[in-house]
């Protein structure tokens, strides 16, 4: 059994939508789907009304982007297996207040973008910066696809290289969560908190050993163990650490699209994918148990 529990929706900066990801996943013969929008939840109830019908079972979800205490940055999974779409939107609560900061966070730096990007000389046209100006959860990478559709530049990757990659001319920081707040809001919604592709950091094993620790004393639940760019010596590390920490064992594609993603949805059978099994306790924690075992 193949499950898929970090994938990305057109409500952040996927390729498809909400339905349309569950619909391939339908097709793929999926266990499991982990729908992870960054900074947004709006995609769930359309994921969960297409979910429903056709038997996928659905784990809400949301990757934040956060602020780690040593002046780094990093994401943070949140998984809510026990809450509906309806609570997890509902704008009173204490996970919707902290994203509408990150939102408003997003708007005011793509506008200082925008405005640098024009005195640059390469500004885009009054359309694509309405479109963007409107969307609380674009980034960097609407930016760069707006300046090539409009033969700004000849590449997404020339945009980032000459103009939004870090200590590049229009490049500004923006507002993220702490750690610790991300933490406390996903446990304020019964959920449940997961480090996001620890192999991303770019940190040793002793690093990652005592971010982790530090971590767990805040609540963290789990790892994102399987992810398409971890070895197989790092995979076994954040494993071992799992067991002797008490947490939770994760994977996913981090699918956000073809155009966009190493491996396309759930996997591939002869490459990088992820079974049921080896996230079981995950699963269980869920209220998802395999075929046989309950």
């Amino acid at each position: 059994m193949l499950v898929d529990l970090h994938v990305h929706s057109t409500a952040s900066d996927g390729e498809h939508t909400p339905a349309e990801l569950v619909e391939i996943s339908n097709r793929k013969g999926l266990s499991v789907l982990g729908m992870c929008d960054h900074d947004t939840m709006g995609g769930l109830p359309g994921a969960a009304k297409a979910a429903g019908p056709l038997g996928v079972r659905l784990v809400l979800g949301i990757e934040l982007s956060i602020d780690l205490r040593d002046g780094g940055t990093s994401h943070l999974l949140g998984y809510f297996p026990h809450s509906s779409p309806r609570e997890l939107v509902d704008p009173q609560n204490e996970l919707q207040k902290a994203l509408a900061m990150v939102q408003d966070g997003r708007r005011e730096r793509n506008r200082k973008i925008l405005v640098r990007l024009s005195s640059l000389g390469v500004g885009l046209s009054p359309g694509s910066i309405e479109r963007i100006e409107s969307k609380p959860v674009l980034g960097r990478p609407h930016i760069a696809k707006a300046m090539l559709r409009e033969g700004l530049v000849s590449s997404e990757k020339e945009a980032f290289e000459r103009y939004l990659a870090r200590e590049r001319p229009a490049y500004f920081e923006r507002k993220r969560l702490s750690v610790d707040r991300s933490i406390g809001v996903i446990r304020s919604q019964n959920g449940l908190p997961v480090l996001a592709h620890p192999g991303l950091l770019g940190k040793s094993h002793r690093e990652l050993r005592a971010l982790v620790e530090s971590l767990v004393d805040d609540g963290l639940a789990g790892l994102e163990v399987y992810y398409p760019t971890h070895s197989a010596e790092l995979r076994d590390f954040l494993l071992t650490m799992c067991e002797e920490l008490d947490l939770m064992v994760t994977g996913g594609t981090d699918y956000h699209g073809n155009r966009m993603s190493s491996v396309p949805l759930g996997g591939e059978e002869s490459g990088f994918h992820v079974d049921a099994k080896d996230v079981e306790r995950f699963l269980a924690a869920c209220g998802l148990t395999l075929p046989g075992k309950g």
